[in-house]
């Protein structure tokens, strides 16, 4: 484990959740110094209680080992990945991108939100990795393999690492275990998303392949726009007035 100035720093998307949290913890025992931030999209409530579990890894760990760089806004973002989609008809939605659903295109669309955030508070802070507390069984295509690689090929391209802690981990007791091993109660008062909508199971392999032909088509050219303009600034979530 590397220790003080030695740490490597790590941007780790936290939502103050079990999963976040945990993998916030992974890192730390990793070596990494954590840059834990959390996201608000517009559509959710309570944001600043991820606060509450970023103090409790600070003392836990130490603020050389944990610092939280807040809460930021991602609506700007995100609505920029509404068009054209919301404008098309269900039918022209299934000739270009194929059997995506509206559940899947929104979390989709707000993950990737996320990451654009994310690489340029990166850039700001000179921080050459990035974290997710994603787990593959929760339902969602964007923390799926397919997905994984996608994201994972995006963020290279700007030189970040991509981190995926407990991506595999299928148990929730062992993870209330872990937290314990580190010291912590596994209860948290994470924010609340209105809008997420997991699949039951495992989606289908239609539903997969068409949100990877979105995410090329659609979020990934808007994506490289959004991360290089520079009239897009940052909000904090509690900035707005």
């Amino acid at each position: 484990m590397l220790e003080g100035s030695c740490r490597k720093d790590v941007i780790c998307l936290y939502s103050g959740g079990k999963d976040s949290h945990l993998a916030a913890c992974l890192l730390v025992k990793e070596g990494y110094r954590v840059h834990l931030v959390t996201f608000e999209n517009g559509a959710g409530m309570a944001g600043k209680n991820a606060e509450h579990g970023a103090k409790r890894m600070i003392e836990r760990f130490g603020d050389d080992a944990v610092k939280y760089l807040g809460l930021y806004s991602t609506v700007s973002f995100w609505r920029e990945f509404f068009l054209p989609f919301f404008n098309m008809k269900p039918v022209e939605i299934q000739q270009e991108f194929g059997q995506i659903t509206i559940s899947q295109f929104n979390c989709l669309s707000c993950r990737s939100a996320m990451y654009v955030v994310a690489i340029k508070l990166a850039d700001q802070h000179q921080i050459t990795a990035i974290a997710d507390g994603a787990r593959s069984i929760q339902g969602f295509v964007i923390e799926l393999p397919c997905m994984i690689e996608q994201f994972k090929s995006f963020l290279n391209e700007y030189g970040l690492e991509f981190l995926y802690p407990v991506l595999e981990l299928e148990n929730d007791w062992r993870l209330k275990n872990l937290l314990l091993s580190y010291g912590f109660v596994p209860k948290t008062i994470e924010p609340q998303c209105l809008l997420g909508a997991p699949l039951k199971g495992i989606p289908d392999e239609e539903i997969q392949e068409a949100v990877v032909k979105c995410f090329r088509q659609l979020i990934v050219p808007k994506a490289k726009e959004l991360i290089n303009d520079e009239q897009f600034g940052l909000t904090k979530g509690a900035d707005f007035i």
